[in-house]
């Protein structure tokens, strides 16, 4: 068992006490939403909205359950103390984890100390004392119930939510039955009284938008999500039970009010509620409302307390924070610091802001934080992460979280300025932490980025750890398997075929979340020992060299990045894995980077290959396709059929199809028979074909990793589609010519005497840019053959955009093809500035650039193979740099043939 190289490293992770039970997390969630709103919102939203304000708290309650659900289920698979926070961070990264953080914690820390405003308010209607002193000492005191322990707390908070609970439930009980006296059986006159939309859809909007924040408390249990027992049944029913029952009570104290009072009368009331109890309950029951609200809001303290101190917590233990903030107290078991940081932050908001307003900018980003929850669960699912094992799954994926998400969007819309200051004081608060502190010592990124192009792989060196186990200097197959395969044999069985003999290496590989230790893995020793020892005796009866590693991981893209450059492999053989709805392809960016050969394999349950089809077309992979599907040909003792597909029966195309199927196949040892597919549908064509064979072949798609990781090809089409098993091959562009090189001698003997003319060689070339790279051989191509230069420019542009021709060192080798040249010409440009060569290529300075007829496929694939083969055995890069004009780059060459010829030579003697 070995830990991923160059990856995250174990370390002691700090725990906390797993003490929560299921009433404790009802409890938990409703007292976190019991708080200043339900006693104030009731009354601000019928004043926007009239009547139907009842009906905003139902809506709101809606809205808030896509996140709900979503954190119920990222809650299962993540349970660690920080919620949202830890959520976006895992999948968004650490800079957007930072904003995240310190606004769910500001957010919480300022509703806070609104309610505790609010308290002073109500407590001065029971008793007159200085309310100010009495707040601050009661978060004084809350502050050290936290400290004490959850277990505290979680008794504490039980005895005051109930009591409270009761004293608003019979208030609605009461106003229901007055209302019913009042009104009788009149339906319509239950639903309130007119107007029932004041300001239409904007004022219903808006009001929604107002009481949003009611619900924020829902989902705070997440944060506490570490300390629950049994989280995956506990913190999902929890959170709906704790919802469904807040959003009725919600709607049934608006309702009630909105019967009793009219908007105009509800908006001049600082307080409704007790003004709904006197009337129905009398001054003894305004009292009882008035106690209650002092209880509800110190519950909601208590709870905003304890939830928000959570978030320095895991901020800390990812490294965004100093350490101090994670560390557990041993007498208390709880993190004293952040406990103690957030309440002292309490106390000088009551003291020295006006937090009425910042309250409502912070609950504005909660909108934007639920929205986040809803992405970041959308990114896991599609991630196809396997430590991602939640224990609930939430229901009407993704068209639950993708619906949050929009609605999200339409009340920050609706709030309107509002939202804009708000998710900006958060970003400047967040985005200032992690510049000074955390941008120095966070390590990880974001499940995101690991999806999309990694430039932190390629910028890095690859790193070589000390306890390697692998014993080969070098594999030539490399087979990585993730436990999800169908067949781990089959694909191994495949590996083996394509190392021809030489060194197999197979790779068990597991990743973990961030929170679990790297060695976890071991656990499961008992199934690597038995897929060990059946590859191994698989490997043995073939003969083969077998080496069988088990890689533990956190980035896994990282991980066989860098096995592939350590191993210095030729293939690396991967089982095809299924796409999801809105990620078709999350590994799109590696099988695009892997410096090897890359084959996709989809097994169909087919052991015996009789019969194999090779769809090739002219571009980067059909010499690879070809040549390993006569490879696997002499193997499997299969016939091999060469396939093109065309659009239309038209006999020109057919015949320059079959010349190009007659050239590719004097690249292979056997003879391989021809077809054409005709079909405006290039995947139905195939699909068609492939009922009568045992094992399609074709190349990858064009490279554009992020388009494809999104939207589905042709060929992850035939992936799903075809009636047989699938193999897809991609060849990386520095090794395009390898193909060619294993073919029979006679396919690659490099004649440039009648190919290069000294007008096609270029020295110290002026161009800034590709494109103006392109348009020069336009008109240099264009000299030699009559062509239009802009047919000849867009020819190269478009079998660029197939995969970038880049090679490393220095050199790219364009081509472009165009029908009605009589055979294939060859030029040879250096430049006198290296130039930008694409997002993720190097720089080019070097161009051997061809264009040719698509029935001359064959000469094309002699001569990149030919030159390639001259600048890896001589110093001809070197000499075609420090010419001058054409004719020393023709001499350059000349002098590098000289060199090859003798060498090979002094090889045969």
């Amino acid at each position: 068992m070995t830990t991923s190289p160059g990856l995250a490293h174990a370390s002691a992770m700090h725990k906390l006490e797993r003490s929560l039970d299921l009433p404790t997390v009802i409890a938990f969630a409703i007292g976190a939403m019991l708080g200043g709103e339900i006693f104030v919102l009731p009354a601000l939203g019928a004043s926007t909205t009239g009547s139907s304000v009842w009906l905003a708290f139902v809506a709101a309650a809606a809205l808030v359950l896509p996140a709900a659900l979503s954190k119920s289920e990222l809650a299962t698979a993540i349970p660690g103390s920080g919620g949202s926070y830890l959520y976006i961070e895992r999948c968004l990264g650490p800079v957007i984890g930072t904003v995240a953080g310190i606004g769910l914690w500001l957010s919480l820390m300022l509703k806070c100390a609104f309610a505790m405003t609010v308290l002073m308010t109500y407590l001065g209607r029971l008793v007159d004392l200085p309310g100010p002193w009495i707040a601050l000492g009661l978060v004084v005191g809350l502050t050290g119930l936290n400290v004490l322990g959850v277990r505290k707390v979680g008794r504490f908070q039980n005895l005051i939510v109930s009591g409270c609970v009761l004293c608003l439930t019979g208030l609605v009980v009461a106003g229901i039955i007055d209302v019913g006296q009042r009104r009788g059986l009149d339906g319509l006159a239950w639903l309130g009284p007119a107007p029932f939309f004041a300001r239409d859809t904007e004022g219903f909007l808006s009001a929604v938008g107002l009481v949003f924040v009611s619900y924020a408390g829902v989902t705070k249990v997440t944060a506490i999500a570490e300390e629950v027992k049994n989280e995956s049944r506990n913190i999902p029913l929890g959170i709906l039970i704790s919802l469904v029952f807040m959003c009725l009570l919600y709607a049934g104290i608006s309702w009630v009010l909105v019967t009793s009072y009219s908007p105009a009368v509800l908006a001049e009331d600082a307080a409704p509620v007790a003004s709904l109890a006197n009337r129905l309950l009398g001054p003894t029951g305004e009292r009882v409302i008035n106690a209650a609200a002092v209880v509800a809001l110190i519950s909601m303290v208590n709870a905003g307390l304890l939830a928000a101190s959570r978030f320095p917590f895991a901020m800390a233990r990812d490294q965004l924070l100093p350490p101090r903030f994670h560390q557990i107290n041993r007498r208390f078991v709880t993190p004293v610091t952040s406990i103690l940081v957030t309440g002292l932050a309490i106390i000088a908001a009551i003291t020295w802001l006006d937090v009425t307003r910042i309250v409502k900018l912070a609950s504005v980003f909660m909108i934007a934080a639920f929205m986040l929850v809803n992405v970041s669960l959308l990114i896991l699912r599609e991630s196809d992460a396997q430590w991602y094992r939640p224990r609930f799954r939430a229901p009407l994926y993704p068209y639950v979280q993708i619906l949050g998400t929009l609605t999200g969007l339409i009340l920050l819309w609706a709030v309107g300025t509002v939202a804009l200051e708000g998710l900006l004081t958060a970003a400047v608060a967040g985005g200032v932490v992690y510049l000074l502190y955390g941008r120095r010592h966070a390590r990880r990124i974001g499940v995101l980025q690991q999806l999309m192009s990694r430039r932190d792989i390629i910028a890095s060196p690859p790193v070589a750890p000390d306890n390697q186990p692998s014993e080969l200097p070098g594999a030539h197959t490399v087979v990585p398997l993730f436990g999800t395969e169908v067949s781990p044999e089959a694909l191994v069985h495949l590996g083996a075929t394509l190392a021809e003999r030489r060194e197999l290496e197979v790779i068990r590989i597991s990743d973990v979340p961030d929170q679990t230790v790297l060695e976890v893995d071991l656990l499961a020793g008992d199934r690597i020992a038995s897929l060990r020892r059946r590859v191994l005796a698989l490997a043995g009866e073939r003969g083969i060299p077998t080496q069988f590693d088990s890689l533990v991981t956190r980035d896994v893209r990282r991980t066989l990045y860098e096995y592939a450059n350590r191993a210095n492999s030729r293939w690396f053989v991967m089982a095809w894995r299924e796409s999801g709805p809105i990620i078709r392809n999350p590994y799109e960016w590696l099988y695009t980077h892997l410096p090897c050969n890359v084959a996709l394999f989809k097994d169909a349950g087919i052991r015996t290959y009789r019969r194999l089809l090779a769809v090739v077309e002219p571009g980067p992979h059909d010499a690879l396709v070809a040549r390993t599907a006569d490879q696997l040909s002499t193997l499997f003792r299969a016939q091999v059929t060469l396939a093109r597909v065309l659009p239309e029966p038209d006999e020109t195309a057919m015949g320059q199809a079959e010349e190009y199927l007659t050239q590719l196949g004097r690249l292979c040892h056997g003879t391989p028979a021809h077809e054409l597919c005709v079909g405006q549908d290039w995947c139905a064509a195939v699909s068609k074909a492939s009922a009568r064979f045992d094992l399609i072949l074709f190349g990858a798609p064009p490279d554009r990793p992020l388009r494809a990781t999104f939207l589905r090809s042709k060929e992850d089409r035939l992936m799903n589609e075809a009636h047989c098993a699938v193999l897809r091959l991609k060849t990386p562009r520095e090794e395009m010519h390898e193909a060619v090189s294993t073919a029979p001698a006679s396919a690659h003997h490099l004649v440039l005497d009648d190919t290069l003319a000294v007008r096609a060689a270029r020295a110290k070339l002026e161009v800034e840019r590709k494109d103006q790279l392109f348009a020069e051989f336009g008109r240099l191509f264009g000299d030699l053959t009559e062509v239009s230069p802009l047919a000849i420019t867009k020819a190269f542009e478009e079998r660029e955009l197939l995969q970038n021709t880049a090679m490393g060192e220095g050199v790219a080798m364009p081509h472009g093809t165009l029908s009605g040249l009589d055979r294939t010409h060859l030029a040879v440009v250096t430049l006198a500035r290296p130039i930008q060569y694409g997002a993720n290529a190097p720089e080019v300075d070097v161009c051997v650039a061809t264009l040719g007829p698509p029935t001359d496929r064959e000469t094309h694939l002699r001569l990149i193979a030919g030159m390639s083969k001259l600048m890896v055995l001589t110093d001809v890069l070197n000499r075609l740099r420090e010419a001058s004009d054409g004719p020393g780059i023709l001499a350059a060459i000349e002098r590098a043939q000289d060199q090859l010829a003798a060498h090979d030579h002094s090889r045969e003697s």
